[in-house]
């Protein structure tokens, strides 16, 4: 399993704004990608016997990074009590087919239970790599990973990402996308 330093932060303000800033503070867009999530779970899954973040433990996703590949993912969590993420890695399988990896996971007693479409913006500025994400045409997020074993800790992330002062909410560094989804689904 690949293990990961990940933090993900809400943003305060509009999509275009947050842009904005990123320019000012001399980011430049170096990618966009649209990410499709299809969060698939056990239909022998008592549902109402589980938190909803145990329900995301059990989630396997059908995703498709549009043009770029398609993939089956496992995202492993060990949460602390206060809902911070302790660890984290995933495993992925690599597919050809949406679809077909829907109806494969289907096959084996799998349910969708919720998607995520999420227009993701890559910044960089020569110290850091930034993702800004625009989910399901309603909420913004950024989220900042350790992808060159630069930091070796949440800690050092967080800071690094402080430095900037963006519009994000510094109450919570683990937002948890599919927990807010997942939230909306249920009601």
């Amino acid at each position: 399993m690949e293990m990961e330093l990940e933090i993900t932060v809400l943003v305060n303000t509009g999509l275009k704004e947050v842009q904005e800033d990123l320019k000012n503070k001399g980011f430049k867009l170096i990618e966009k990608y649209q990410l499709n999530d299809i969060y698939m779970i056990n239909r022998d899954v008592d549902l109402s016997k589980l938190t909803k973040l145990e329900i995301l433990k059990k989630c396997i996703l059908v995703r498709d990074i549009v043009g770029i590949k398609k993939e089956l993912v496992y995202k492993y969590k060990n949460f602390a009590e206060n809902g911070d993420i302790l660890e984290q890695g995933k495993v992925k399988c690599q597919i050809l087919d949406i679809e077909k990896g829907k109806h494969f996971m289907e096959a084996i007693n799998y349910k969708e239970l919720f998607k995520i479409f999420d227009e993701s913006y890559v910044y960089s500025n020569d110290k850091i790599e930034i993702v800004v994400q625009f989910v399901n045409n309603k909420y913004i997020f950024i989220e900042f990973e350790d992808n060159n074993n630069t930091y070796n800790s949440i800690e050092e992330l967080k800071k690094a990402l402080d430095m900037y002062n963006l519009p994000y909410n510094k109450d919570n560094y683990f937002v948890k996308k599919a927990l807010i989804i997942l939230e909306e689904t249920i009601k």
